[in-house]
């Protein structure tokens, strides 16, 4: 079961790790760095020597410290978390700016006026990592929008379906052709009409017509459902067994492989 982060709401699935998780709410406080004094960034090169000096045996580093340490290095990487110590408790609220903390991962999301900003991604979650990055690029797009602007998540997820369209083959710029024609080469039913579904959809967002995303958001977040399961079904899958199949032995795989491949091979015709 999934449910899409809500302002206000005590659990919903956690937009990082996709937990439908208990969620803890925090407000926004602000600490003056004083006149003058502008916020400032150690390099990451200069994080790591510090971290690799922190390990040797002869280092005045205590266990507190290195752990300050790794907390600076995940921010390098641009990161937003929480820190592990409150050492600024004189401090004046932000209005409208507040954080929900997940129960599952302990990863934060921020709001601003009751919509949330980080992370940029979909209502259930991030693209699974198999997504080919192009496709997932407009997946995290759309989710970035969703909030905002239900009918342009639902154009943009129609988009990535073109792309993973082309990414699995099928090179028309007519995305109804380029389904019909996996449906033509035994693409499976519950698939095509997933496809088609979100082809349809994703079209008459952009036109009037008797479907409005805008009114009915629900329908656009079921989008994000359906793209994930097109590329669970025609990546993800088939790569596990593919994987499961080359860690067999070979003297094993071979006899299925003949009789598959006998199988297979067009019927020599009778005289």
């Amino acid at each position: 079961m999934q449910k899409p982060p809500t302002f206000g709401e005590l659990r919903f699935s956690c937009p990082h790790c996709g937990a439908l998780a208990h969620q803890h709410w925090s407000t926004v406080r602000t600490e003056s760095r004083g006149k003058d004094k502008t916020p400032g960034r150690l390099s990451k090169e200069h994080l790591k020597e510090l971290a690799e000096k922190a390990e040797r045996a002869d280092s005045e580093f205590d266990d507190d410290d290195k752990k300050t340490l790794q907390e600076y290095l995940r921010a390098s990487d641009g990161e937003v978390f929480r820190a592990r110590k409150n050492d600024y408790p004189n401090s004046r609220l932000v209005y409208n700016v507040d954080v929900s903390s997940c129960d599952s991962c302990y990863a934060i999301a921020l709001w601003v006026n009751e919509t949330m900003i980080h992370p940029k991604s979909g209502p259930i979650g991030r693209a699974p990592s198999d997504m080919p990055a192009r496709v997932r690029t407009l997946f995290d797009e759309a989710g970035a929008v969703f909030a905002t602007s239900p009918r342009a998540a639902a154009a943009l997820l129609r988009l990535a379906l073109q792309h993973l369209l082309e990414e699995l083959g099928e090179n028309s710029k007519d995305i109804n052709k380029a389904i019909n024609s996996m449906i033509d080469k035994g693409l499976d039913d519950e698939i095509a009409k997933i496809m088609h579904s979100l082809r349809i959809i994703g079209n008459e967002s952009v036109h009037p017509g008797l479907i409005s995303v805008d009114d009915e958001p629900y329908i656009a977040e079921a989008l994000f459902d359906l793209l994930n399961q097109i590329v669970d079904h025609m990546i993800i899958k088939p790569r596990k067994r593919s994987e499961l199949w080359e860690r067999l032995p070979a003297n094993k795989r071979q006899s299925v492989e003949d009789k598959l491949a006998k199988r297979n091979s067009p019927q020599e015709e009778s005289e």
